[in-house]
């Protein structure tokens, strides 16, 4: 599902070209069609994560692919700058659920040393959609036209959607116990863990993860587990008792959290300087010296999916092996700041295919350069994500759902500024010096990591007690 949502939001920028002419719009309004999507993406977070937190992850995901089936047949018949505008905007809003639920799944179903790699294959989805689909689509346009590869991608949802009615189960765990929930602080202000009766095979994998963390919540008991039948299963709700009106307003609360603001402004810079790349690729690649056709630009993209392919198995695999062995020099303790001491070649790598791809794009050099740049860049932006969300994860995993829908805000409201500027931006400063200076931002906003090393530990005991009062308020009917 993410690789086929991932798609649908940005193969449109490879038919500019096409589309341009076929429906007599200019460039600029094209590029508020995308700025519209990228504020659909920003605000339908808001609206789908409290259903997902109170009715189940399964409703949610459904309605999704549901919307992104239909706004997927609607945009291969569109004929109208009305047309381009509404259908971004529903693309943007049903996209939403690939940048916050999915976090929400991998927090139910993995452990704390596994949740990098399961980030790491959410990310390869993430850029397979980017990079490698947008290649197929680019050469399936050059020969048929624009509109038969979104009757292609409209054929793949409705089948999606098929599959989502028919097989995905519910993976939101409501805890049934006769015990009672015990959670206590210890003195450096992280919570400490304490039993009176034998737990159940989910709280054995919570008290992992929990004593990893040293942030959680214990509950005692017994829980009968019986296999649910394929109907329970695939129940349409799985209610609980939180009040929706105080879930969706429950984001604001995590905003005084610096490790969540970080890996939102880490995630909102990565994403920000990749609408730039696809955007201007398009723009850049099209034009002289390089005068490629739709399936040409479409190839650009090459680079930075090999790129990200590195990134991911850095930041996932890579990652889980070294927070075990950074564990095991701290006597076997587990701390989430641990994940960011292997950021430093990200933060380079990042900044610096930036900068390659703006120099050697803006001096006409062969294609090869600007493609390896973006490779660079792709390595960069794959692992700093995945171990940034990671992070979010370990940190605040009862926060998981309020802190996705602040990074999904963070994120796609920066990127809406860049399909607006680009044109008056390049024309400005050039390519050249609109990437250096990219890549120069992109080093400083890396760099913020290093003080989150140093200091994260003592914040998170600074905001242990505000931390256990946000979880309480959010839950408390």
């Amino acid at each position: 599902m993410t690789i086929a949502a991932f798609t649908l939001v940005t193969i449109q920028t490879v038919f500019w070209q096409q589309i341009s002419r076929d429906l007599h719009l200019t460039i600029p309004q094209l590029s508020n069609g995308n700025s519209v999507q990228l504020a659909g993406l920003a605000t339908g977070c808001i609206f789908f994560v409290p259903f997902a937190v109170k009715y189940g992850r399964r409703p949610v995901y459904v309605a999704s692919i549901v919307v992104l089936a239909a706004v997927t047949w609607w945009t291969a018949r569109m004929n109208t700058y009305a047309e381009v505008i509404l259908t971004n905007l529903f693309t943007g809003l049903a996209g939403a659920v690939n940048e916050t639920t999915v976090q929400m799944t991998i927090s139910d179903l993995f452990f704390v040393h596994q949740r990098a790699r399961a980030n790491a294959c959410y990310f390869v989805a993430v850029m397979i959609g980017s990079f490698l689909t947008p290649m197929a689509a680019g050469a399936q346009a050059a020969s048929q036209g624009w509109r038969w590869s979104y009757y292609a991608l409209a054929i793949a949802f409705t089948i999606l959607t098929f599959v989502y009615v028919f097989a995905f189960e519910e993976t939101k765990y409501i805890r049934t116990s006769t015990g009672s929930s015990v959670r206590e602080t210890s003195l450096d202000g992280t919570p400490s863990l304490t039993a009176e009766d034998g737990p159940s095979a989910q709280d054995k994998k919570d008290d992992v993860d929990e004593d990893l963390n040293r942030v959680g919540s214990h509950t005692m008991g017994e829980v009968n587990r019986v296999p649910n039948s394929y109907a329970k299963r695939m129940r349409f709700l799985t209610p609980t008792s939180e009040p929706l009106w105080r879930l969706t307003v429950a984001p604001l609360s995590v905003i005084s959290f610096p490790h969540i603001l970080f890996t939102a402004l880490q995630f909102a810079s990565g994403i920000c300087w990749l609408v730039l790349l696809l955007t201007s690729t398009s723009v850049i690649f099209s034009a002289p010296p390089y005068l490629f056709t739709t399936q040409g630009v479409g190839n650009m993209s090459l680079g930075p999916l090999v790129g990200n392919v590195f990134g991911a198995l850095y930041g996932g695999p890579v990652s889980d092996w070294s927070i075990k062995r950074f564990a095991g020099r701290n006597g076997g303790i587990f701390e989430p700041e641990m994940r960011l001491w292997i950021l430093m070649p990200p933060t380079l790598f990042m900044a610096g295919g930036l900068c390659m791809f703006g120099v050697t794009a803006g001096q006409g050099m062969h294609w090869i350069y600007p493609s390896i740049g973006g490779a660079f860049f792709a390595f960069g932006l794959g692992s700093y994500g995945d171990i940034a969300f990671t992070l979010v994860i370990d940190t605040y995993r009862d926060l998981v759902a309020e802190a996705f829908v602040l990074v999904a805000f963070f994120r796609n409201a920066f990127s809406i500024i860049v399909p607006v500027a680009l044109t008056p931006w390049m024309a400005t400063m050039g390519v050249q010096y609109m990437y250096v200076t990219a890549g120069c931002i992109s080093l400083v906003i890396g760099l913020l990591h290093l003080p989150l090393i140093i200091w994260g530990k003592r914040i998170r005991a600074a905001l242990g007690p505000r931390y256990y009062r946000v979880v309480e308020k959010i839950n408390s009917h």
